[in-house]
């Protein structure tokens, strides 16, 4: 378990009616690169199927992960948990799709994560060694 600070955001994205899979409603994180700890997904009761959603960072499926292609959390009436445990960029997003012809749905979706600090140093200093002593000490070898 790690000590850093622990952070909660939530989000409520919603995808209207006709949403196809390949143009699909895009929600904002809006969080800087964290690492995420913890993702819960609530897909309320009516999605039966027709919906589906996923975290995406930069185009690549995160949560759910595909090697390739899409992957989406597609449920009913579930309340999902999935330890993640690693970085999350800074144009991470969710992706939503909802091919129902009746009805705008909904998810709640809870982000743990702690931010990644950047630690700046200080320049590096340049010393100019002190010749004068080096020099006199092999001025004294007969060098």
């Amino acid at each position: 378990m790690s000590d850093e600070p622990r952070y909660t955001a939530w989000l409520a994205p919603v995808s209207p009616t006709n949403t196809p899979a390949t143009a699909p409603t895009v929600t904002d994180i809006d969080l800087n690169v964290v690492t995420l700890w913890e993702m819960n997904v609530r897909i309320p009761p009516g999605h039966a199927g027709y919906t589906g959603i996923a975290l995406v960072d930069s185009n690549q499926f995160v949560l759910p992960y595909a090697l390739s292609g899409a992957a989406w959390l597609i449920g009913d009436d579930d309340d999902l948990t999935f330890p993640y445990g690693k970085e999350l960029g800074a144009n991470a997003a969710l992706w939503s799709y909802n091919t129902s012809t009746d009805y705008q749905h909904g998810w709640q979706v809870r982000l743990v994560y702690s931010p990644i600090v950047v630690v700046e140093e200080e320049p590096p200093v340049i010393v100019t060694p002190d010749l004068a002593t080096w020099l006199a000490e092999i001025s004294g070898t007969g060098g």
